[in-house]
């Protein structure tokens, strides 16, 4: 067509591939779909993540989520707390226990483990499938529970078997013919002594065992006062029986403690009943409870023989012994008192001078006076 001015201009030509037009738009449209699926399931996971942590960040167990290179990318409060980690996150510690969860999380299929903690804890772990998730559960008193549960088994067959040994020797001696009168006399009060002391024994464990493998007790503030008067009275009639003058010294007002009050009953029945047993006629005994800014002081004291310094650091062993075997008993008593206080967080302090000094031995422990409600202006 002649232009402006007689000017003619060629035609031009733009032919385009419709159908590559078209996938291109396509394959646009499906990276656009497809990062925003991407950034969605992004943005989910990190809502899922933080829905997470903000739901078991008080639990009362522990909560771990862990990423590929084994660090803590979240642990709730419990978790610091059973595994003395500074933060909520970053790596874990260089410790054993971490060793063991690494290598569950990166085996297959999900892991149950009992963890060993420094300091005597415990903890039962459970790891999910692929590791990322890691639940934690304090099994300390459990543990202790069955260690000492299997202690217990042991140290009483142990301790049975000469007691049982002699009542069934002197028992085949009553049935022996022509036997003298004095003999038979002598084998039958063996075989009663024996009788009883096996008795104590497995009373005594059995108290123990109860106490070891328990919860925490329940403790409430008592009038110690009342417990003590009822732990003197109890003892009254074997002190009189031996001539021994017992008494009972307190301050008052005594502030009230937080404890059990048949578990502290036992423990100064126990003290009683050792001050009792060793001392000699006309010595003295003597239940105090005195105030200290903390909370109350408890001791018996004696003026008896004393303790040989020898003895003091063991006498709270189980089954030992500083007395002549001719001495009832169970060997049990002072740890029965031990594992009591420990449970009131406290602990038997035993103190004796030489032998024969007039002092005799002063046990004593301190309970923690219970905490006041604060006044209201």
């Amino acid at each position: 067509m002649p232009g402006v001015g007689g000017t003619a201009y060629p035609h031009r030509m733009y032919n385009f591939d419709l159908q590559l037009l078209l996938f291109l738009l396509i394959a646009l449209l499906a990276m656009i779909a497809g990062g925003a699926v991407w950034l969605d399931r992004a943005f989910s996971r990190r809502r899922s993540a933080r829905v997470f942590d903000e739901a078991l960040e008080d639990a009362p167990f522990g909560a771990l989520r862990l990423n590929r290179v084994g660090e803590a990318q979240y642990a709730n409060v419990t978790a610091q707390r059973l595994l003395d980690l500074p933060a909520s996150r970053g790596p874990l510690p260089a410790e054993e226990w971490a060793d063991h969860l690494l290598a569950d999380a990166e085996a297959a299929g999900s892991r149950y483990r009992l963890v060993a903690l420094p300091g005597g804890r415990w903890l039962r772990a459970w790891i999910s499938q692929g590791g990322e998730l890691v639940f934690l559960f304090d099994a300390t008193e459990q543990q202790r529970a069955a260690q000492a549960s299997s202690r217990l088994l042991n140290d009483l067959g142990h301790e049975l078997r000469t007691p049982l040994a002699t009542i069934l020797t002197h028992a085949e001696v009553q049935g022996l013919a022509n036997l003298p009168e004095p003999t038979r006399a002598e084998s039958l009060r063996l075989l009663k002594e024996e009788t009883l002391r096996a008795i104590r024994l497995v009373n005594a464990m059995l108290d123990l065992g109860r106490l070891e493998t328990s919860s925490e007790l329940a403790l409430r503030p008592i009038d110690l006062l009342a417990v003590a008067e009822a732990a003197v009275q109890q003892t009254s009639a074997p002190a009189a029986a031996k001539e021994i003058h017992l008494s009972l010294r307190a301050d008052t007002p005594l502030p009230a403690v937080p404890g059990d009050a048949d578990a502290l009953l036992r423990v100064l029945l126990n003290l009683l009943d050792n001050a009792v047993k060793f001392s000699r006629p006309g010595d003295q005994v003597t239940l105090s409870l005195q105030r200290e800014a903390a909370g109350v002081r408890c001791a018996v004291s004696d003026t008896g023989p004393g303790i040989p310094a020898q003895h003091l650091p063991r006498v709270t062993q189980r089954f030992y012994r500083a007395a002549p075997l001719e001495q009832a008993g169970s060997g049990l008593g002072l740890a029965l008192v031990e594992e009591a206080l420990r449970r009131h967080g406290s602990a038997l302090q035993i103190e004796s001078p030489d032998p024969g000094s007039a002092a005799g031995v002063r046990a004593h422990f301190l309970l923690t006076a219970a905490r006041q409600p604060e006044e209201r202006p």
